[in-house]
């Protein structure tokens, strides 16, 4: 779904999946879209939480700014060395989490690492060893329904999806993940914002 939106913009800058769905948990974020701005050194500079709209001129304009800053459109032409190939990053994950394997948000990342190189029953099992310490880990269910509809199993995606909205139910990033997969033809291949609306009525939600 993200290649569609970003293939009708005509996006030429190179843009990334959260296939393993842990952002919304890192950056503390229950709902989309949002607006997150990260230089060169990491730091988060501009943060959004829903409603971030990349036509909106207020939106555009706080960007603008930040990318017009000294020093960082050095930074942009040379962007090529603040990335890490996945591999890469899989590696560092592999490293960590074995000097430390009682650290869970270690083994996360880890299991999201292994989800990203489609390496999907090894991150599944991450996933599970993690709710075995933490059975409340709502990053580790959803992480694991990525893992079981990336197996095929959806059944299992949406059990495990539904127990992360019993501990979270405010949390609208996974209620949606539910939608999509029990009504794949609103979502797919453009979501339909009406049919979310009159949902969102039914359940009587705002």
């Amino acid at each position: 779904m993200a290649r569609h939106f970003t293939e009708a913009a005509g996006v030429t800058f190179p843009s990334a999946v959260d296939r393993a769905q842990g952002l919304w948990d890192l950056y503390g974020f229950p709902v989309v879209p949002n607006g997150f701005f990260v230089d060169e050194q990491g730091i988060v500079r501009y943060v959004k939480i829903g409603g971030f709209d990349a036509r909106s001129p207020a939106d555009v304009a706080a960007i603008e700014h930040l990318l017009s800053a000294p020093g960082h459109q050095q930074a942009v032409q040379a962007g090529s060395d603040y990335t890490r190939p996945l591999e890469e990053a899989l590696r560092q994950a592999e490293e960590a989490a074995e000097r430390d394997p009682e650290n869970l948000e270690l083994r996360l990342m880890l299991a999201e690492r292994l989800v990203e190189s489609k390496q999907d029953e090894r991150g599944r099992r991450e996933f599970q060893s993690v709710l075995e310490m933490n059975p409340k880990s709502t990053r580790a269910l959803v992480g694991l329904a990525t893992a079981y509809l990336d197996l095929g199993q959806k059944d299992k995606a949406l059990s495990a999806l539904r127990q992360a909205s019993t501990l979270d139910p405010d949390n609208w990033i996974i209620h949606k993940q539910i939608w999509a997969i029990e009504h794949p033809e609103q979502f797919y291949p453009a979501i339909n914002p009406e049919w979310q609306r009159e949902r969102l009525k039914e359940e009587g939600r705002k």
